[in-house]
């Protein structure tokens, strides 16, 4: 007779521990699915992704990288790119962060995770197809589906309609320049590098099973590139300085003054949708200035990007 009291007692706390277990974990998915509110964008990819699908006035911080975008000019800065300040971002009490798997970020979005705040880790392994995933996932998170659905088609179109007018054309060498002193250019599994095939170009980096590799000036001369880009102006070098280069004055687009060194800092060294909706045809213009110079497809977005360097 004890003994069946007693079992009763246990299963009656058991179903009260299971109703309210199963109410704290409803409590949890609810939390989870709620958009979130303050969110911290620890690269300018994210950052200007965040602005083209309206959702600005959730950004409460973003590093240094930023600060070229005026949409988020009052925004706090928690620091650099490289290395973001953690008590800076604990301070801002985020329900959201987005960091990226730069080296530099990863002790703090561990630091983060253990505070039990939820961070979002982006990487760019897909190239441009990353892009998109990026998107969709900041919908998905957010709740913005209708403008992300718009967006993600503009740059469909635009991809579509850069890669018909230059499929038919030559492909000239093409060589960018995304760091100096080493030289870093773009190789195989780099956005930049699809972007130049769309573009209609041929990278001379394309061989090579790295991202963004360190190259020689030696080996840039051997491939004796017809256009040159250079996407870092103002930074104490450009088209004059690289014609002075040694050895450099025998490369074709040196030869024929097709250096480029004004398509803007922040236009395609970025993973945003800028990238895709003005960087393109800016870069396709500087391709085959033929065909996109007079008529190519006009700036769609007011925002720009950050150097590769910096974080995508």
């Amino acid at each position: 007779m004890f003994f069946s009291k007693s079992l009763k007692v246990i299963v009656i706390s058991l179903i009260l521990f299971s109703f309210a277990n199963c109410g704290k974990e409803k409590n949890e998915v609810s939390q989870l699915k709620k958009p979130p509110q303050r969110i911290i964008s620890l690269a300018p990819g994210f950052t200007e992704t965040l602005i083209d699908l309206g959702l600005k006035d959730r950004i409460v911080g973003v590093t240094t990288s930023c600060d070229y975008l005026k949409e988020v000019k009052e925004v706090e800065r928690i620091g650099l790119y490289m290395k973001p300040s953690l008590e800076k971002i604990v301070g801002l009490s985020p329900d959201l962060v987005f960091a990226t798997d730069y080296v530099g970020q990863r002790q703090t979005v561990k630091a983060l995770e253990k505070l039990g705040i939820r961070v979002e880790v982006f990487f760019e392994e897909k190239g441009i197809e990353e892009l998109f995933l990026r998107v969709k996932r900041i919908e998905e998170i957010c709740g913005v589906q209708r403008k992300a659905d718009l967006l993600i088609q503009k740059m469909q179109e635009r991809i579509r309609e850069v890669r018909t007018r230059s499929s038919s054309l030559s492909r000239p060498r093409v060589y960018v320049e995304v760091g100096y002193n080493p030289l870093f250019t773009c190789g195989k599994g780099s956005f930049i590098d699809e972007l130049i095939e769309i573009a209609g170009g041929e990278n001379i980096g394309h061989e090579i099973n790295k991202p963004y590799p360190r190259v020689s000036a030696e080996f840039i001369i051997s491939k004796n590139p017809e256009v040159i880009i250079l996407p870092y102006m103002g930074r104490g070098y450009g088209k004059e300085t690289l014609k002075k280069r040694k050895g450099w004055q025998r490369i074709s687009a040196v030869l024929n003054d097709r250096i480029y060194d004004d398509i803007g800092p922040q236009t395609i060294t970025i993973l945003a949708p800028n990238l895709i909706l003005n960087g393109l045809p800016e870069l396709a213009k500087r391709i085959h200035p033929e065909i996109f110079k007079s008529n190519s497809p006009t700036k769609p977005s007011p925002t720009g990007g950050e150097g590769k360097r910096e974080g995508g």
